[in-house]
């Protein structure tokens, strides 16, 4: 399950490896227009969609140095020519949080991200000067797509599913309440692998009751590992 805009790409990744796909958007994105008036020494870019709009609409924040969640965050700046964009060595806030907060102490620091971005990384304030810029908001999608995806999970119909984030996870279990269908849902879940892409997914299936492995880097390559392990 991940936003519809990157869905295509995530099921080659999984078909060229042998799976068959059933999937659905549980999220969709609304850019939020912004006011850059300050320039920053770092700019931290959590997701893909940050860095796209970051390129595509705010370039003066390409002034500031880079770190990116993320290989494929990193990919989109350094398709556009910038250099030495930095990754923590896993792709979660709370890695970069304790990876670099020395290293921006006393720095003007950007957090691009959406509105639901995890607040580790505001602890950051607690060392340097930092502005959070929301630039997209997340909401759930619950149209008969997702319903009928629900529905062939309480079914059964899949051997194993993967949850992108945790907002994702959020996104599935609010329909499966309204559909009546959180005990069918989980009951399924306790037969297929559940697959947690980084720790905050984790967690959050944790909290609605469900248990799930973790690939060893939170990417979709590294789902393919964990499948096929």
């Amino acid at each position: 399950m991940r936003p519809e805009k990157y869905i295509d790409e995530t099921r080659k990744i999984l078909e060229e490896n042998g799976f068959e796909i059933i999937s659905a958007p549980f999220l969709k994105i609304e850019e939020v227009e912004v006011d850059i008036s300050e320039s920053y020494d770092y700019v931290i870019v959590t997701s893909q969609t940050s860095a796209r709009i970051v390129v595509e609409r705010y370039p003066e924040l390409l002034k500031g140095r880079i770190i990116a969640i993320g290989r494929k965050t990193a990919s989109v700046f350094e398709g556009m020519g910038v250099e030495n964009v930095e990754t923590p060595s896993k792709f979660d806030s709370k890695t970069l949080y304790e990876e670099f907060h020395q290293k921006l102490r006393g720095k003007r620091v950007a957090i691009v991200r959406s509105n639901m971005g995890d607040p580790v990384l505001l602890k950051l304030k607690e060392f340097c000067d930092v502005d959070e810029i929301v630039v997209y908001r997340i909401e759930f999608e619950h149209g008969d797509k997702q319903r009928e995806f629900l529905r062939r999970v309480a079914e059964g119909e899949a051997e194993a599913i993967v949850f992108s984030s945790r907002m994702m996870v959020r996104s599935f279990f609010s329909l499966a309440e309204k559909l009546d269908l959180v005990d069918d849902v989980k009951n399924a879940l306790k037969k297929m692998r559940v697959v947690a892409i980084g720790p905050p997914t984790k967690s959050e299936l944790e909290r609605y009751g469900v248990d799930a492995v973790m690939p060893e880097e939170y990417t979709f390559e590294g789902v393919v590992s964990i499948l096929k392990s």
